[in-house]
């Protein structure tokens, strides 16, 4: 049985590397920084795997960086940048 949280964490970590490989300097802190959060979060993450959806990983993740954010004291222009380069690499998972 498939796992819908799983894959949606696999296709949004191929995005975010991809994304990686194409950046611009500026962005590589932010990408950086998310990249290695997926992992994370799947390990931490408690859900039932037969009711989760794909999009319950999106609200995981985001609610999970938002709290990293706070724990490493990230700068309110680190924290836009992100949250830009989250929607662009949600969109481009999206279409795939």
């Amino acid at each position: 049985m498939s796992d819908p949280f799983v894959d949606r964490a696999k296709a949004l970590h191929e995005t975010l590397l991809a994304m990686e490989g194409n950046a611009a300097e500026d962005d590589l802190f932010a990408l950086g920084y998310m990249i290695p959060q997926i992992e994370l979060v799947l390990e931490m993450a408690d859900y039932d795997a037969s009711t989760v959806e794909a999009e319950d990983f999106d609200a995981t993740y985001w609610q999970w960086l938002e709290s990293t954010f706070m724990e490493d004291g990230m700068s309110e222009d680190d924290r836009i940048r992100i949250a830009q380069l989250w929607e662009h690499a949600r969109a481009n998972s999206d279409a795939s």
